[in-house]
């Protein structure tokens, strides 16, 4: 990689986190679609406009596919299971986490800066996959294709979980009686954010939200991905996204977002996917290693047979 080149990767990847932020601070819910168009300019900038196109543009279309899908779920099933999460974070814990962790760490009259970590991790739940997709695309095509894979595999095996067992989050669970009450800390916190929000066209828009998708919790799921992959392809340097992953796992169940079960259920799919792929890849080498030990060894047989 010529130094030319990684100057363009550095100021393309600054130029991604820069509007990223921009985004945040004007408390934008960053979708997939808009990081495209964002970040589309920084592949014209690097000259590489065309193969981003053919790249992301077949992804992003199966993942809004998920998100059209995953809307259907609250037309279909009408019963979310609400108490086996309770009963389950009641089992391990003695109590429910997200209750114990707003009584001890949060006051509404006075907001901690983790309480603006929290949300902020919170709310990049489509951000920091692109931002690490962007990144990869930039290193390796293959292995950003790979990547991709992993996510579409997880996202659409959530959404038949979401389909055949739609679970109820404990905010909900709380608001309908269930449970003590739970504050909605992110709006109260997103309140306080610096600017002004303002609206930024998205066909994300279009998709209706499906709040009974608590378990797994893909907020749990995608960093841990992320995160495994980051680890194959950067090594020791993807081990600094692991604060990002315990991070995102405390900030959803202090935000009353997903029961710990919830986050359980997620890494567990997580790794799943990141093993599907694996496999995929695995078997890929095996295969193909067995047609060339076979190519090798007829040449061989042939030139012996010629000898004699």
């Amino acid at each position: 990689m010529t130094k030319h080149h990684k100057v363009s990767i550095a100021l393309a990847v600054i130029y991604i986190l820069v509007v990223c932020a921009f985004m945040i601070s004007h408390r934008i819910w960053f979708s997939p679609d808009q990081f495209f168009v964002f970040a589309l300019f920084g592949a014209v900038f690097m000259g590489r406009a065309r193969l981003f196109i053919l790249d992301w543009i077949p992804f992003l279309l199966l993942l809004f596919g998920y998100e059209l899908l995953r809307g259907l779920v609250p037309f279909v099933s009408q019963n979310p299971h609400i108490f086996i999460m309770i009963k389950a974070d009641q089992f391990l814990f003695g109590f429910i986490p997200t209750i114990k962790a707003q009584s001890l760490l949060y006051d509404p009259a006075h907001l901690h800066w983790y309480d603006y970590v929290l949300v902020t991790l919170y709310i990049c739940h489509f951000i920091m996959p692109m931002i690490m997709g962007f990144i990869f695309w930039l290193r390796d095509r293959a292995f950003f294709k790979e990547y991709a894979m992993g996510l579409l595999i997880l996202s659409y095996a959530a959404f038949v979980t979401f389909m055949l067992w739609p679970a109820m989050p404990p905010w909900m669970a709380s608001n309908r009686g269930y449970l003590p009450p739970i504050k909605e800390v992110t709006g109260h916190v997103m309140s306080h954010f610096f600017t002004t929000p303002f609206a930024v066209p998205t066909i994300y828009a279009l998709v209706d939200a499906n709040p009974v998708a608590a378990m797994p919790s893909l907020h749990a799921a995608f960093p841990l991905i992320i995160f495994l992959f980051a680890v194959k392809k950067f090594r020791k340097l993807g081990l600094l996204l692991l604060p990002y992953v315990f991070g995102v796992w405390f900030a959803v169940i202090y935000l009353g977002e997903h029961y710990f079960v919830d986050v359980l259920a997620g890494a567990i799919y997580a790794t799943v996917a990141f093993l599907i792929v694996e496999k995929k890849e695995v078997l890929f080498r095996i295969t193909f290693l067995q047609h060339l030990f076979s190519f090798i060894n007829k040449r061989l047989s042939f030139k012996k047979a010629a000898t004699e």
